[in-house]
């Protein structure tokens, strides 16, 4: 099977990679302790997972689970801040064995706005690993702006504020490892607030 048709058929089954799950249970564990974490992945019928942690891709369906747990558990701000630390984690895991040393050397002594147009072009390619069935896009109007339409955080999730600091906070530390430590990711939009899409902007 060509790349492209599998990265099209996991689209289509809605998987998405296991740092969704792994590093949530992680940034909870630290936060609020085992038994919490405990009782959030039983509420998200995720359980095993605490045990066997997954190492391929994943039903997006239990991600949304998983972070309407956080939130049912812990509040809108508290399950922000995990969904932030959990965010952070994904990101150094992927500048530490996805994004190559010598990539992130190189786009580090570019000019930002090169560097940027790069960085997006790349992450737009592999957008089905964290998309799912959604639909990822980007444009630079001034400002950087993602977007994901049907983000999988947000299926049947219902929010005051938006949902998707874990998002956020994975585009804020991978762009901020290589455009600097200025940068910053705030989501503007939210599908769990009713908008039609999640929507990001990234400043420097």
């Amino acid at each position: 099977m060509s790349i492209a048709r599998a990265e099209g058929e996991t689209a289509r089954l809605g998987l998405i990679g296991p740092n969704a799950i792994t590093q949530m249970a992680a940034a909870l564990s630290d936060a609020w302790g085992a038994p919490l974490r405990r009782e959030v992945f039983e509420d998200a019928g995720l359980a095993p997972y605490l045990f066997a942690p997954p190492t391929h891709m994943i039903p997006e369906e239990e991600v949304a689970r998983l972070h309407q747990a956080v939130v049912d558990r812990l509040g809108e701000a508290n399950a922000a801040e995990v969904s932030r630390e959990a965010g952070r984690r994904t990101g150094d895991y992927l500048l530490a064995n996805r994004i190559p040393a010598f990539v992130q050397g190189a786009l580090k002594i570019l000019p930002r706005p090169l560097a940027a147009r790069i960085l997006v072009a790349a992450i737009a390619r592999h957008a089905w690993t964290f998309s799912g069935s959604g639909k990822f896009s980007y444009e630079f109007a001034p400002h950087l702006r993602l977007r994901i339409i049907r983000s999988p955080i947000c299926k049947g999730l219902c929010t005051e504020a938006p949902a998707c600091a874990y998002f956020a906070a994975t585009f804020e530390r991978v762009f901020g490892e290589m455009l600097g430590p200025s940068l910053s990711v705030t989501e503007t939009e939210c599908a769990a607030t009713g908008a039609a899409a999640c929507v990001f902007e990234a400043r420097w």
